[in-house]
């Protein structure tokens, strides 16, 4: 379910699954290009392409590395966010039935005519209902901060592998 305030965990976690897969499928190409290089390294004329297989390995790796760690951050992120829009759901409910609502996750007092005692509801109600939207609040940052940080990671490890591949195909 997309949500303005957390996201769409089910994009998240379907893009995680397929970094995942594509990740998987290399590796099992990876084991064919392996089985490949050990042969031609039998042969003292193959030297410069067992050396640019070796390479091509190396770059191999890193992708799938990436691709897997990134496919579950993304994963481990749907899931947080699937638990956190689950959570500002009970919270909604439980601000309704305070005659409160939330605003995005700031709990606010609606427009209306209210009563004294509605009033005074809502004034006992808000502080402990906006704790729980500063904690949800919190967590869904700490969770977008971690899988940004495997995101910018895989970005820079790619890219140092990719730039190691065209040096080497400069040669």
């Amino acid at each position: 379910m997309i949500d303005g305030v957390t996201g769409d965990p089910g994009s998240c976690s379907q893009l995680g699954g397929a970094f995942r897969s594509h990740a998987a499928r290399l590796a099992a190409m990876r084991l064919e290009l392996v089985e490949r290089t050990d042969r031609l390294r039998r042969e003292p004329a193959e030297a410069a392409t067992v050396t640019d297989l070796d390479a091509d390995l190396r770059l191999l790796d890193a992708v799938v590395e990436r691709l897997d760690a990134s496919g579950a951050a993304l994963q481990r992120f749907a899931q947080e966010l699937a638990e956190i829009a689950e959570a500002v759901r009970r919270l909604e409910d439980a601000g309704r039935a305070a005659g409160l609502e939330l605003d995005g996750l700031r709990v606010v007092e609606p427009w209306g005519v209210l009563t004294t005692e509605l009033a005074q509801q809502r004034q006992r109600a808000q502080p402990g209902l906006q704790r729980q939207a500063d904690r949800l609040a919190s967590q869904l940052g700490r969770a977008r901060t971690v899988t940004a940080r495997v995101m910018a990671d895989g970005t820079h490890a790619l890219a140092d592998a990719a730039s190691a591949a065209r040096t080497r195909s400069l040669r």
